[in-house]
């Protein structure tokens, strides 16, 4: 049974939304999407969400959702992870045959977190990672490990953070375009050597709704499905010591998986365009070469700007990647418009997992 992304809604992005609770983002991001893929809420089986307690302020988040999904009395499945981890759920549930409609939610209201460094620092172990300084610590350690290993330079990593921030200028939905110099990036404040602050991605605040069905729900309702051909995901060693900090092999096993669905052998020349995980710099090079993917093919890679131009929001990050895929996917990515037929969306959990997620999205149902 083919899965096919029949809609998708946003609320955002800013850095800060005072004007809006996080309660009002997620209906107004719903009430878009579910506008978008031609359904309504009768028609909707339940719902997938991708929720933390430690960035919501409070246990058993997930509980908040329903309402404002319009999903009362309606089964709502929360997965601890990226957007992506919960589209993959949601794929696999749809897959079973038991629904044909399921919408997936998340959102950041990172405005309201005063302390974000120290939410993140809970993400280490207790008694071994979790060091009294920045969380950034192991991102400052992949980034030199990566370089030493993969043999791109700083500037190389550096020049990552100036392309895609500059590609935000031209992406109303992105907070953080802005025209840099590589010298700029290099020359701002130290976080973990050589990380410096410009070289990750800043808070935004914001929701993103998606809804998935099968192949039949969509060209029944959708104005322009997309369908997903495959979709993986995988992490690496959950211990720090014995992972490889050269390379994502999440990442990589993902690809593997999403490649083999979708009938893909050469990623650099099947497909069109890749919204890749840049929450750090280094990471967007990193999961590139493990997509199999080098720059000596001149692939196109986050035309809209990615998280370091459109912000980190938590658990809804990847999320935007796939609002922006399907953009292109319709050609109404505006100013950012590529030409693509066939995209590869990318998620990646964050710091310090490495938990990924790879989904191959069409224009068209292809026959494989």
């Amino acid at each position: 049974m083919g899965v096919a992304l029949l809609g998708m809604g946003i609320c955002g992005f800013t850095p800060t939304s005072t004007g809006l609770s996080y309660r009002e983002m997620i209906a107004k991001a719903a009430k878009m999407a579910y506008r978008d893929a031609g359904v309504t809420i009768d028609q909707i089986d339940g719902a997938v969400s991708a929720e933390e307690d430690f960035p919501s302020g409070y246990s058993i988040a997930d509980e908040y959702v329903p309402d404002q999904l319009g999903m009362v009395r309606k089964p709502v499945y929360t997965i601890p992870g990226d957007f992506m981890h919960a589209v993959a759920s949601a794929a696999m549930q749809i897959e079973t045959g038991r629904f044909d409609i399921l919408v997936v939610e998340s959102y950041s209201k990172a405005s309201n977190v005063l302390t974000k460094d120290e939410m993140v620092r809970f993400a280490y172990d207790p008694i071994f990672n979790r060091f009294g300084l920045s969380p950034h610590w192991l991102a400052g350690l992949e980034l030199n490990s990566f370089m030493s290993e993969a043999g791109y330079s700083i500037e190389e990593v550096a020049e990552v953070v100036v392309k895609n921030r500059a590609a935000a200028v031209a992406n109303s939905n992105a907070p953080y375009g802005d025209n840099f110099s590589v010298d700029d990036i290099l020359g701002a404040r130290p976080v973990a050597l050589p990380l410096t602050e410009l070289m990750f991605a800043q808070h935004a605040d914001g929701a993103v709704i998606a809804v998935l069905g099968t192949d039949e729900a969509a060209r029944k309702y959708a104005r322009k499905p997309t369908f997903f051909s495959g979709i993986g995901w995988g992490a690496g060693n959950s211990i720090l010591e014995r992972r490889d900090h050269s390379l994502s092999i999440g990442t990589a096993i993902a690809a593997e998986r999403a490649y083999k669905e979708s009938g893909i052998t050469s990623p650099s020349e099947e497909v069109d365009a890749f919204f890749v995980s840049d929450s750090y710099a280094h990471r967007q090079l990193m999961h590139m070469e493990a997509l199999r993917v080098n720059g000596n093919s001149n692939p196109i890679v986050n035309p809209n700007g990615g998280a370091l131009g459109g912000g980190d929001l938590f658990e809804a990050t990847g999320g935007v990647r796939l609002y922006e895929a399907l953009s292109q996917l319709r050609g109404e990515a505006g100013r950012c418009q590529v030409n693509a037929e066939r995209v590869l969306v990318h998620a990646w959990r964050g710091v310090p997992t490495d938990s990924c997620v790879v989904a191959i999205l069409d224009k068209e149902r292809r026959a494989l």
